[in-house]
């Protein structure tokens, strides 16, 4: 049975989550991507169960076989990407030299000062920063080295940062729930971010929508060699495109939708988020 979850977030003050591949002064993102979500879920899962952090990143690919939907949207606050210059340790081969090093003639080339992106969330009514996240997962019944576990309230209570680790977040609320509606070849309206599909048809935008592209949270296969999702992203596979609301002082942001086919809607309690349908 189809579980839900709803997650309400305040940020301290925004995050850092870059876009890969597009050198080392990258913009960040205007939200935390999906697998961002799935790998704050995937840490505290880690962490109550004791799970190293090289062994616990395979439980995103778990929890990502059983995703249907995730959808982000701001509840009083809108994003603003800038770079800033941060001097870092620069990690090379250059000249025959391996940087960083401790030679006082090369010690100025151990360091570089590149322009690095993050997103503020600006609030516009005084109170800290909050964006609203709907999940919906086939069941919840996953396997991790042949052991069960379950995605607990407690669980995403315990969800402390979204991005780096200066992109704190404190949990305000969560509803998990498995009365979900699903809605099928249907005309809907959702105010949350959704998957670019050629099974949706926008009729209505209202507000202000923005497009970016992900590594697709919905074929997260493993962490692997052979399956990297940084090194599909630099190549341009497995990637979906998003389309995703920005709030302002003056209107919320919603689209109306046509659906059909594998895309799908689920709604609770007037939240709807847009997915694909069980197989």
């Amino acid at each position: 049975m189809a579980i839900g979850f709803i997650v309400d977030m305040e940020f301290v003050w925004g995050f850092q989550t870059r876009v890969a591949g597009l050198s080392k002064t990258s913009p960040s993102f205007l939200y935390p991507p999906p697998t961002v979500i799935l790998g704050g879920i995937a840490e505290s899962i880690a962490r109550k169960y004791e799970i190293g952090e090289s062994n616990g990143r395979n439980i995103i690919p778990i929890l990502s076989r059983n995703l249907l939907a995730i959808g982000i949207k701001p509840l009083n606050c809108t994003p603003i990407t800038y770079q800033a210059i941060n001097r870092i340790i620069a990690i090379r081969y250059a000249g025959g030299v391996l940087y960083p090093t401790s030679e006082p003639k090369y010690i100025l080339k151990s360091f570089d000062a590149p322009a690095r992106g993050n997103t503020i969330l600006s609030t516009i009514d005084n109170n800290a920063p909050m964006i609203r996240i709907f999940m919906v997962f086939k069941n919840n019944e996953f396997i991790f080295d042949n052991n069960k576990f379950k995605i607990k309230e407690e669980d995403l209570w315990r969800i402390h940062r979204l991005g780096s680790k200066e992109s704190l977040v404190s949990v305000s609320n969560v509803v998990s729930t498995e009365k979900i509606n699903v809605l099928r070849d249907n005309v809907i309206i959702t105010s949350y971010s959704f998957p670019m599909d050629s099974d949706i048809d926008i009729i209505v935008p209202k507000g202000l929508w923005k497009e970016e592209v992900y590594i697709n949270p919905f074929k997260l296969e493993a962490y692997n060699e052979n399956e990297n999702p940084f090194k599909n992203y630099m190549l341009g596979k497995k990637l979906i495109k998003f389309n995703v609301p920005l709030k302002t002082p003056i209107e919320d942001s919603e689209c109306k939708l046509r659906i059909k086919g594998k895309i799908v809607g689920y709604s609770y309690e007037g939240e709807v988020v847009v997915g694909y349908g069980e197989d």
